[in-house]
């Protein structure tokens, strides 16, 4: 049976965008195990005990009902480079709890700390966010995105990004690349173009 993970950010106490995760939640179960949501993530998490101060990622796993909850402390990670990798078959629409594709294509990073997955010649995601690229006045996220992920969704609804086709020889026409995820909101790594290896 498939599993799923919700990851979803707690900050001093506050859950972000719960209605957005619960929306892909709903979309998840519907697709997979035809039938309607029994989770309802506000009312559950209400019923957990967790820290009110300090950042937090709280990490759901599940398919028809929660097979496991954790609130890890989280800490921004340093993204100084990047190494694009092609990946031409790699599917990742929902947010399977089974990433062994993209962690094989994680590991050919090489000495970069992390890669921009490109399939045929579409930019897609990093392994474990999406992408936004700044032409000088305008930050652009990739529609080849391999899964569209909260944050983005939330940033393009609030028109801070705008959705359009970038392929690999687009890079060198921006300046620098953003990563973007639920936890790391809008102010996440920003790599300049110059440090990624094509």
């Amino acid at each position: 049976m498939y599993r799923f993970i919700e990851t979803i950010k707690l900050l001093d106490g506050q859950f972000a965008h719960l209605d957005y995760h619960q929306h892909r939640m709903d979309q998840t179960i519907r697709k997979f195990f035809d039938q309607e949501n029994a989770i309802y993530l506000k009312e559950y998490l209400a019923c957990q005990s967790f820290l009110t101060e300090g950042l937090f990622k709280c990490r759901i796993v599940y398919d028809k009902t929660i097979s496991s909850l954790e609130f890890l402390p989280y800490t921004i990670k340093p993204v100084r480079s990047l190494k694009v990798v092609h990946a031409h078959s790699i599917e990742y629409a929902y947010k399977f709890e089974a990433r062994d594709q993209l962690l094989e294509l994680y590991n050919q990073r090489g000495l970069h700390d992390e890669i921009i997955i490109v399939g045929n010649n579409m930019i897609t995601d990093a392994s474990y966010a999406n992408l936004v690229f700044f032409d000088g006045a305008t930050w652009i996220t990739p529609t080849s995105y391999l899964l569209n992920g909260t944050m983005r969704q939330i940033l393009i609804n609030q028109q801070k990004i705008k959705p359009a086709q970038i392929t690999l020889s687009d890079i060198t026409n921006f300046e620098k690349v953003k990563l973007i995820n639920s936890m790391l909101g809008f102010e996440g790594p920003e790599i300049p173009i110059s440090q990624i290896e094509i």
